[in-house]
Parts: structure tokens; C-alpha cells; sequence
């Protein structure tokens, strides 16, 4: 546990450095935990070095999840959890029918991985149309701030702009706080990175909501970003959130 945690915390500075690299090459799909492309122009050269996906789990690479199911366990640390849902998707989907629906989700989880990954997030999973990424120190130092920023930049990618109508409308939700993270499932290749606990269940609550084109984190979340996080054009303003949290409005 104790090696865990001095992972997740950035011990690792060779950890963060390669992400940084890998993150800058095109194209998507990409390795969630390491942004490795899966697609484009380097694809061949990274696939022998084990960054192809993994073939019971093609959300990681080989790569990682060998280090996955080696290092099987996981650590509590301080992070921020970030969830994204659809607003009105079942509206949506009778407006658009199944096949346009299904289009305009895979766009969404397209768009979201990539801002996710350029944000510092690992992407933990897709639940019809809700995405979802945690920032641990490993990949996002300041992973409060890590977390309000790339939810806005989410926002700005789907559309959500003063004086537009967005393509996907989405709320998000931030919050910071203790929780588990770590591998959950079957060291025969089964396994997901996953974050637990009840500050993962606050920001799923505070996605939920969230207006369309409206982030909303908690207290823990908004205290802990940057004071220069939400200035200019994103506004605080009180939510209705047994958690008291703030809003961020473009």
C-alpha cells in the first residue's frame, strides 16, 4: 500500500514525464492511463514497446496493464473526481433516434477522453452518457485546480459557450477529498484502475446537478484550486448541495 501511495503521489517523476509525451502525439483512441495513441502515425513504432491495446481490456495498453496486474492493490490519497453527463439524453435520444444518438456519444467520449488526457486525468470508465476521470498527484500536481480547469475546457469542447447553442449539453461535477484508488478485479487480465469512496459518490452527485453548460464542485473541490481558477468570465455561486459547493458558469 505504502509503495501505492508513493506511486499515486508523484514519486515517479518519469511516470509523469512520459505521459506528457505521449499525450502530445496524435491520435485517439488512447491508453487510459498513459494517453499512448492507439491511432496515427507513431501507433506501429509505440505498439512494439507495448503500447497497443490490451486485448481483454483495449482501454489500456498492454504496457500498463502488465504493471497493473503485477502491482495488483491500491492506496487512499487525496484526490479530485471528475464526472461529465449528457443533460436530457433521454429527450435526446427520442429527438435524434439510435443511430444519431449513438454517433453524438461516441463524439462526446471522443472529445472527453482527449480533453480528460490533456487535462492530467485517468480516465476511469463510460455509463451510457456519463464520462468520468480522477487527477491524483501522480499526473496532476495540483490536481484541484487540474480538475475545475478541464471540466470547463469540457464544457468550451462540447459547445457550451455564451450565446450558443452546444452540440452535446453536459453538466459536470468536481469534487476533491480522501478516497481509494487502485485496481479492482481478477489478476487474470479482468482488472480496472478505479477510485472509491464516498468523495467519488459527492462529485457524481454534484454532476447530477449541474445545469447544461454548468459545472458545479464542492467546497473541498473550490477551495483547494488555484484563486485565479475561476476568474474572469466563470462566476462562483452557491449550490444547492448538502456539500454547499460552488458553481462555474461560462
Amino acid at each position: 500500500m505504502e509503495r501505492w501511495r508513493a506511486y499515486l503521489n508523484g514519486a515517479d517523476p518519469a511516470a509523469r514525464a512520459g505521459r506528457a509525451l505521449w499525450q502530445k502525439l496524435p491520435s485517439p483512441p488512447r491508453c487510459v492511463l498513459c494517453a499512448a495513441p492507439f491511432r496515427g502515425p507513431f501507433a506501429p513504432l509505440l505498439r512494439l514497446i507495448g503500447k497497443r491495446p490490451f486485448t481483454k481490456n483495449p482501454r489500456y495498453c498492454d504496457f500498463c496493464m502488465s504493471r497493473l496486474i503485477k502491482a495488483e492493490g491500491g492506496a487512499e490519497i487525496e484526490m479530485s473526481a471528475l464526472f461529465a453527463d449528457v443533460r436530457g439524453s433521454t429527450t435526446l435520444a427520442e429527438q435524434l433516434g439510435p443511430t444519431r444518438m449513438r454517433e453524438i456519444i461516441d463524439r462526446f467520449y471522443t472529445a472527453g477522453v482527449d480533453v480528460l488526457c490533456q487535462g492530467g486525468a485517468m480516465v476511469d470508465r463510460f455509463m451510457g452518457d456519463q464520462i468520468v476521470g480522477y487527477f491524483v498527484p501522480l499526473y496532476a500536481s495540483m490536481h484541484s485546480r487540474s480538475a475545475i480547469e478541464t471540466g470547463l475546457a469540457l464544457l468550451k469542447a462540447t459547445g457550451s459557450l455564451p450565446g450558443k447553442t452546444p452540440w452535446i449539453p453536459i453538466g459536470v461535477g468536481v469534487n476533491t477529498g480522501e478516497a481509494f484508488i487502485g485496481t479492482v478485479g481478477r489478476a487474470g487480465g479482468l482488472l480496472e484502475l478505479t477510485a472509491i469512496g464516498e468523495n467519488i459518490n459527492v462529485a457524481a452527485r454534484l454532476a447530477s446537478i449541474a445545469e447544461a453548460g454548468e459545472l458545479v464542485c464542492s467546497d473541498a473541490g473550490h477551495r483547494a484550486r488555484s484563486p485565479s481558477c475561476l476568474g474572469g468570465t466563470r462566476r462562483p455561486i452557491a449550490a444547492p448541495d448538502p456539500r454547499h459547493g460552488a458553481r462555474a458558469a461560462r
